[in-house]
């Protein structure tokens, strides 16, 4: 969106996000992810520290110090810490375990990455340490996982289905969203290809005015308050 609006006004900004949930590894989710924060952090920090040209130790020592400062970067709260840490370290055991980790399967890697990405999201956005810890046992937990909370995200106050029906909507919705995610290609890699045509211009238009019907159910921008 940044990107597109950007060149409304004629202004060409850099890539940012890049299906950083293809990542078979967390050094490649950085690379993927908020590219601008990391190519910052590792300019005026990672570098400057000596980067990896110190040997391991130093490396594993400037990665853990860069994770840090990304930690304190998105929020002055310790949860913040603990997100940027716990991903400092994967990123570290990376680096000394790497040539063993070469061997997995990458739909393996890819799969992991994921897991871990979003199971250090909850300290992201957790307000409290009871609450990241809360939503992470009814995560993982296998007395906490039911059906029973599905057919909620599918009702709009307006049809009510029965739950069965919402649960093989909201189904449906995660494996499609899933082929998307993992097997598309991105908007980055669409627009490279893009071309003026009737079909484009008629599946745009749509695309717009669903765009316009859903204004209303917008919430604030993740990083609106950073």
């Amino acid at each position: 969106m940044a990107i597109g609006i950007g060149k409304i006004f004629n202004i060409e900004l850099p890539i940012n996000f890049n299906s950083p949930y293809k990542s078979v590894s967390i050094g490649e989710f950085w690379r993927r992810w908020h590219i601008t924060l990391g190519r910052a952090l590792s300019t005026y920090i990672y570098i400057p520290l000596g980067g990896s040209r110190k040997g391991l130790r130093r490396t594993c020592i400037n990665l853990m110090l860069v994770f840090f400062v990304s930690g304190l970067w998105h929020g002055a709260a310790w949860t913040f810490v603990v997100w940027g840490l716990s991903h400092g370290i994967l990123s570290v055991l990376e680096k000394i375990f790497n040539k063993y980790l070469k061997k997995i399967p990458s739909f393996l890697r890819i799969i992991c990455t994921f897991i871990f990405v979003n199971t250090t999201w909850v300290f992201f956005r957790a307000n409290t340490w009871d609450s990241a810890f809360r939503i992470l046992k009814g995560m993982y937990l296998p007395q906490s996982i039911d059906l029973q909370g599905i057919p909620i995200l599918a009702m709009d106050g307006i049809i009510n289905f029965p739950s069965v029906v919402d649960i093989m909507y909201i189904s449906a919705i995660i494996f499609i969203l899933s082929i998307i995610v993992f097997k598309c290609k991105n908007t980055i890699q669409k627009a490279e290809k893009f071309t003026y045509s009737t079909y484009n211009l008629f599946f745009i238009t749509i695309i717009f005015c669903i765009s316009v019907i859903h204004l209303s159910r917008a919430s604030i921008f993740i990083y609106f308050n950073f």
